[in-house]
């Protein structure tokens, strides 16, 4: 099978589990009430006018009908939410606008919370991992595994609240929640409001999964046949452990796309403390208020995003690694 086919293969494959999930969430919000007995609308009445009037009640409860179709026939309603959802005009009733403008709000905040600290916990976790492999058993490979540990283990937003209370109340290093101020064509009040959020989530929410991934893969690649054989004709150890670095990615690459896919989720506790307006505090309230269009036009945008990212995933694969089959 060449790359080309490999590519169209998986491409497939990823929109017909995206699509069966788009069916799945449909069935258990909409469908299986209906079958039930139950009318879908009920699900979607704002939780601040449940336990009002019934005559107010019900005028919501109408126009939330017509506005989605549950009056129509089931395929016809089946049809209506796959259309909204691919041409993103899921409708918010509690907040009045579309729900892809409310993720777009968003988005920006938690890409900037986000992404850079991932870039570099990548770069450390290939960076320390490799090298503990290298040292193995000695003292700085004890050091950087019990750090990888103990940054695990580290109930990471205890840490940060006490990190906050005593940099913005106490030393006054930082300004509190200071995300209102940002101009987002100027570097330095991003940096301004970001930088200890990066820190935080560099540091205390960390890498020790890929730093732990790159350790133990390069420690077996290292004690392989083709690595000493490679060392027996005469390769220099610059070399060898570069090869040795190279086929000890494949591990890391698939822990960093699963955090890259999931990570415009939003980190709450760091969104919460430092005030960013990101998708975490935007989904999490979307829950509290039992705000399902927003959940399910988050849930579908979210997916999709997290499918295109496995999928390119899927193509590096081959580029890492030719060893690996392209089926």
């Amino acid at each position: 099978m060449g790359f080309g086919t490999y590519a169209v293969r998986r491409a497939v494959d990823r929109l017909l589990l995206l699509i069966a999930l788009v069916i799945l969430n449909w069935f258990l919000l909409e469908g299986l009430p209906e079958a039930l007995g139950i009318d879908p609308a009920l699900w979607f009445l704002p939780i601040g006018q449940i336990g009002r009037s019934s005559q107010f009640q019900h005028s919501l409860l109408v126009a939330l009908t017509n506005l989605y179709g549950f009056n129509k026939p089931i395929y016809v309603q089946f049809a209506h939410y796959f259309y909204l959802l691919f041409t993103l005009k899921f409708y918010d009733f509690q907040h009045h606008e579309y729900v892809v403008g409310e993720i777009m709000r968003a988005l920006p905040y938690t890409i900037v919370l986000t992404v850079p600290p991932l870039i570099f916990q990548t770069i450390l976790a290939i960076l320390l991992g490799s090298y503990a492999a290298i040292k193995r058993n000695k003292l700085v490979d004890h050091i950087i595994s019990n750090y990888l540990v103990l940054q695990y283990n580290i109930p990471g937003f205890f840490i940060l609240v006490i990190l906050w209370v005593l940099l913005a109340i106490y030393v006054k290093v930082i300004p509190i929640s200071d995300v209102s101020v940002i101009n987002w064509s100027s570097p330095i009040t991003i940096l301004k409001a970001y930088w200890l959020p990066w820190v935080v989530i560099t540091f205390i929410f960390g890498f020790p999964v890929r730093g732990i991934l790159m350790r133990n893969t390069m420690i077996d690649v290292l004690d392989s046949d083709f690595v000493k054989y490679a060392r027996l004709v005469g390769y220099k150890e610059k070399i060898v452990r570069g090869i040795a670095r190279r086929n000890s990615l494949i591990p890391v690459i698939t822990r960093t796309a699963i955090d890259v896919a999931f990570i415009l989720s939003g980190i709450f506790f760091v969104e919460y403390i430092f005030g960013i307006p990101g998708m975490g505090y935007l989904l999490t309230y979307a829950a509290l208020e039992l705000n399902l269009p927003l959940l399910e036009g988050s849930f579908f945008i979210l997916t999709a995003y997290a499918l295109a990212i496995l999928y390119v995933n899927d193509l590096i694969y081959p580029l890492v690694d030719p060893r690996i089959k392209l089926r």
